[in-house]
Protein backbone atom coordinates (compact mmCIF):
# COMPACT_ATOMS: atom_id res chain seq x y z
CA UNK A 1 0.00 0.00 0.00
CA UNK A 2 1.46 3.43 -1.01
CA UNK A 3 0.77 6.44 0.86
CA UNK A 4 -0.05 7.96 -2.51
CA UNK A 5 -3.35 5.70 -3.26
CA UNK A 6 -4.88 7.64 -0.47
CA UNK A 7 -6.66 11.32 0.58
CA UNK A 8 -4.86 11.49 4.21
CA UNK A 9 -7.40 13.89 6.61
CA UNK A 10 -6.77 15.31 9.46
CA UNK A 11 -9.39 15.65 12.44
CA UNK A 12 -9.80 17.00 15.76
CA UNK A 13 -7.24 15.58 18.42
CA UNK A 14 -10.01 15.62 20.91
CA UNK A 15 -10.36 12.09 22.13
CA UNK A 16 -12.94 11.37 19.48
CA UNK A 17 -10.14 10.84 16.43
CA UNK A 18 -11.08 7.43 16.12
CA UNK A 19 -14.84 8.00 15.73
CA UNK A 20 -14.11 11.40 13.98
CA UNK A 21 -12.09 9.18 11.63
CA UNK A 22 -14.68 6.50 10.94
CA UNK A 23 -17.71 9.63 10.00
CA UNK A 24 -15.33 11.24 7.67
CA UNK A 25 -15.18 7.73 5.73
CA UNK A 26 -18.75 6.63 6.50
CA UNK A 27 -19.73 10.33 5.05
CA UNK A 28 -17.58 10.26 1.78
CA UNK A 29 -19.22 6.90 1.46
CA UNK A 30 -22.82 7.68 1.65
CA UNK A 31 -24.59 11.00 -0.58
CA UNK A 32 -25.51 12.52 3.23
CA UNK A 33 -23.59 15.44 2.28
CA UNK A 34 -24.42 16.00 -1.38
CA UNK A 35 -25.08 20.03 -1.73
CA UNK A 36 -24.37 20.69 1.72
CA UNK A 37 -22.09 23.92 2.96
CA UNK A 38 -18.49 23.26 4.97
CA UNK A 39 -20.30 24.29 8.06
CA UNK A 40 -23.72 21.77 7.51
CA UNK A 41 -20.59 18.92 6.73
CA UNK A 42 -18.38 19.69 10.31
CA UNK A 43 -22.02 19.07 12.12
CA UNK A 44 -23.07 16.33 10.21
CA UNK A 45 -19.77 14.51 10.82
CA UNK A 46 -19.25 15.78 14.38
CA UNK A 47 -22.82 14.37 15.21
CA UNK A 48 -22.37 11.32 13.68
CA UNK A 49 -19.17 11.27 15.65
CA UNK A 50 -20.95 11.18 18.93
CA UNK A 51 -23.59 8.93 17.74
CA UNK A 52 -20.67 6.17 16.85
CA UNK A 53 -19.63 6.74 20.13
CA UNK A 54 -22.92 5.67 21.96
CA UNK A 55 -23.50 2.71 19.84
CA UNK A 56 -19.95 1.32 20.43
CA UNK A 57 -20.39 1.94 24.06
CA UNK A 58 -23.77 0.08 23.98
CA UNK A 59 -22.27 -2.70 21.80
CA UNK A 60 -19.40 -3.74 24.26
CA UNK A 61 -21.88 -3.46 27.21
CA UNK A 62 -23.59 -6.12 25.39
CA UNK A 63 -21.55 -8.28 23.85
CA UNK A 64 -19.01 -8.90 26.81
CA UNK A 65 -19.12 -12.29 26.36
CA UNK A 66 -18.24 -11.71 22.62
CA UNK A 67 -14.83 -14.01 21.77
CA UNK A 68 -12.35 -12.40 19.69
CA UNK A 69 -11.46 -14.21 16.67
CA UNK A 70 -7.68 -14.76 16.76
CA UNK A 71 -6.70 -14.32 20.53
CA UNK A 72 -9.79 -16.33 22.03
CA UNK A 73 -10.37 -13.41 24.71
CA UNK A 74 -14.23 -12.06 25.58
CA UNK A 75 -14.61 -8.40 25.24
CA UNK A 76 -14.85 -8.63 29.15
CA UNK A 77 -11.62 -9.79 29.39
CA UNK A 78 -9.67 -7.90 27.52
CA UNK A 79 -11.03 -4.65 28.93
CA UNK A 80 -10.42 -6.80 32.40
CA UNK A 81 -7.11 -6.36 31.01
CA UNK A 82 -6.87 -2.91 29.91
CA UNK A 83 -8.13 -1.41 33.38
CA UNK A 84 -5.23 -3.70 35.28
CA UNK A 85 -2.87 -1.24 33.99
CA UNK A 86 -5.33 2.10 34.81
CA UNK A 87 -5.25 3.01 38.17
CA UNK A 88 -8.61 5.32 37.23
CA UNK A 89 -10.55 2.48 36.54
CA UNK A 90 -11.52 -0.40 39.02
CA UNK A 91 -14.35 -2.26 37.19
CA UNK A 92 -15.64 -3.25 33.78
CA UNK A 93 -18.80 -0.18 34.81
CA UNK A 94 -15.91 2.45 35.09
CA UNK A 95 -14.82 1.41 31.82
CA UNK A 96 -18.19 1.74 29.64
CA UNK A 97 -18.67 4.81 31.94
CA UNK A 98 -15.46 6.42 30.78
CA UNK A 99 -15.46 5.56 26.93
CA UNK A 100 -18.99 7.27 26.96
CA UNK A 101 -17.38 10.80 27.80
CA UNK A 102 -16.55 12.41 24.33
CA UNK A 103 -13.04 13.14 25.40
CA UNK A 104 -11.71 9.40 26.24
CA UNK A 105 -9.92 8.44 23.69
CA UNK A 106 -10.83 4.68 21.68
CA UNK A 107 -8.25 1.76 21.00
CA UNK A 108 -8.15 -1.81 19.99
CA UNK A 109 -11.36 -2.88 22.01
CA UNK A 110 -13.58 0.16 20.21
CA UNK A 111 -12.01 -1.31 16.72
CA UNK A 112 -13.63 -4.57 17.90
CA UNK A 113 -16.86 -3.30 18.80
CA UNK A 114 -17.03 -0.89 15.68
CA UNK A 115 -15.69 -3.34 13.36
CA UNK A 116 -18.59 -6.19 14.42
CA UNK A 117 -21.41 -2.87 14.08
CA UNK A 118 -20.14 -1.59 10.67
CA UNK A 119 -20.05 -5.33 9.16
CA UNK A 120 -16.34 -4.22 8.15
CA UNK A 121 -12.75 -4.95 8.09
CA UNK A 122 -10.94 -1.99 9.57
CA UNK A 123 -6.98 -1.68 9.22
CA UNK A 124 -4.58 0.88 10.71
CA UNK A 125 -1.68 1.79 9.49
CA UNK A 126 1.73 3.79 10.00
CA UNK A 127 3.73 5.67 7.35
CA UNK A 128 7.57 3.82 7.39
CA UNK A 129 10.01 5.33 4.32
CA UNK A 130 6.48 6.72 2.21
CA UNK A 131 4.40 3.24 2.49
CA UNK A 132 1.87 1.98 5.11
CA UNK A 133 2.91 -0.44 7.85
CA UNK A 134 0.23 -2.49 9.39
CA UNK A 135 1.11 -1.35 13.42
CA UNK A 136 -1.08 -4.52 15.02
CA UNK A 137 -4.11 -2.36 15.45
CA UNK A 138 -7.49 -3.23 13.35
CA UNK A 139 -9.52 -6.11 13.10
CA UNK A 140 -10.99 -8.32 10.80
CA UNK A 141 -14.20 -9.70 10.95
CA UNK A 142 -14.76 -10.39 6.48
CA UNK A 143 -12.29 -13.30 5.02
CA UNK A 144 -10.75 -11.35 2.23
CA UNK A 145 -8.89 -7.85 2.19
CA UNK A 146 -11.06 -5.50 0.11
CA UNK A 147 -9.26 -2.19 0.01
CA UNK A 148 -12.41 -0.58 -1.29
CA UNK A 149 -14.58 -1.89 1.27
CA UNK A 150 -12.36 -1.69 4.58
CA UNK A 151 -11.57 1.01 6.68
CA UNK A 152 -8.23 2.23 6.55
CA UNK A 153 -6.99 4.55 9.00
CA UNK A 154 -3.62 6.06 10.12
CA UNK A 155 -2.14 6.08 13.86
CA UNK A 156 0.98 8.17 14.49
CA UNK A 157 2.29 6.12 17.21
CA UNK A 158 2.48 9.03 19.40
CA UNK A 159 4.73 10.72 17.33
CA UNK A 160 3.20 13.53 16.38
CA UNK A 161 0.99 16.19 17.83
CA UNK A 162 2.06 16.69 21.36
CA UNK A 163 4.66 13.58 22.69
CA UNK A 164 3.29 10.58 23.39
CA UNK A 165 -0.48 11.71 22.06
CA UNK A 166 -2.21 8.68 19.93
CA UNK A 167 -3.94 10.11 17.56
CA UNK A 168 -6.21 8.55 14.66
CA UNK A 169 -6.78 9.71 10.88
CA UNK A 170 -9.02 8.39 8.33
CA UNK A 171 -7.19 7.39 5.06
CA UNK A 172 -9.37 7.16 1.69
CA UNK A 173 -9.00 5.22 -1.26
CA UNK A 174 -8.28 7.87 -3.88
CA UNK A 175 -9.86 5.22 -6.51
CA UNK A 176 -12.58 4.68 -4.47
CA UNK A 177 -13.26 8.51 -4.14
CA UNK A 178 -13.13 9.31 -7.88
CA UNK A 179 -15.91 6.28 -7.96
CA UNK A 180 -18.16 7.81 -5.58
CA UNK A 181 -17.96 11.39 -7.53
CA UNK A 182 -18.84 9.49 -10.88
CA UNK A 183 -21.89 7.91 -9.09
CA UNK A 184 -22.68 11.13 -7.51
CA UNK A 185 -22.96 12.99 -10.75
CA UNK A 186 -24.94 10.09 -12.54
CA UNK A 187 -27.19 10.51 -9.63
CA UNK A 188 -27.78 13.82 -9.99
CA UNK A 189 -28.01 13.72 -13.93
CA UNK A 190 -30.67 11.19 -13.32
CA UNK A 191 -32.36 13.33 -11.15
CA UNK A 192 -32.50 16.17 -13.58
CA UNK A 193 -33.71 14.09 -16.02
CA UNK A 194 -36.73 12.72 -14.05
CA UNK A 195 -37.50 16.21 -12.61
CA UNK A 196 -37.85 17.69 -16.42
CA UNK A 197 -40.08 14.60 -17.58
CA UNK A 198 -42.17 14.89 -14.45
CA UNK A 199 -41.98 19.44 -15.28
CA UNK A 200 -43.27 18.05 -18.78
CA UNK A 201 -45.85 15.51 -17.42
CA UNK A 202 -47.04 18.52 -15.25
CA UNK A 203 -47.14 20.98 -18.31
CA UNK A 204 -49.14 18.12 -20.28
CA UNK A 205 -51.70 17.78 -17.60
CA UNK A 206 -52.25 21.42 -17.13
CA UNK A 207 -52.63 21.49 -21.08
CA UNK A 208 -55.34 19.03 -21.11
CA UNK A 209 -57.17 20.41 -18.52
CA UNK A 210 -56.87 24.08 -20.12
CA UNK A 211 -58.52 22.70 -22.91
CA UNK A 212 -61.19 20.44 -21.09
CA UNK A 213 -62.34 23.65 -19.32
CA UNK A 214 -62.10 25.47 -22.74
CA UNK A 215 -64.14 22.54 -24.52
CA UNK A 216 -66.79 22.58 -21.70
CA UNK A 217 -67.28 26.44 -21.94
CA UNK A 218 -67.60 26.15 -25.70
CA UNK A 219 -69.66 23.82 -25.16
CA UNK A 220 -71.98 25.84 -22.02
CA UNK A 221 -72.00 28.56 -24.66
CA UNK A 222 -73.15 26.99 -27.66
CA UNK A 223 -76.34 25.20 -25.58
CA UNK A 224 -76.96 28.53 -24.42
CA UNK A 225 -77.35 30.30 -27.36
CA UNK A 226 -79.25 27.43 -29.08
CA UNK A 227 -81.94 27.56 -25.97
CA UNK A 228 -82.18 31.54 -26.80
CA UNK A 229 -82.55 30.39 -30.86
CA UNK A 230 -85.11 28.43 -29.68
CA UNK A 231 -86.90 30.90 -27.23
CA UNK A 232 -86.94 33.57 -30.13
CA UNK A 233 -88.01 31.33 -32.72
CA UNK A 234 -90.97 30.28 -30.63
CA UNK A 235 -94.30 32.13 -31.94
CA UNK A 236 -95.93 33.99 -29.05
CA UNK A 237 -99.85 32.11 -28.73
CA UNK A 238 -102.37 34.77 -29.18
CA UNK A 239 -105.37 34.38 -26.48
Amino acid sequence: MKYEDFIHTSVSGDGSCFFHALSHILALDSNNEQGKTIKEKDKYRNDLSKKLREQCVDWLERNLTYRIKGIGLTIKEEIEEDISSNNKLKSVEDYLNYMRKKTSYAGQIEIYAMSNILKRNIRVYTRIKGEFRNIGLGYQINPKKDIMKDIQLYHNLGTSLSPGLHHFEPLYPKKKFIENNKQKTKTKTKTKTKTKKRQKTKKRQKTKKRQKTKTKTKKRQLSKKRQLSKKRQTPIRKS
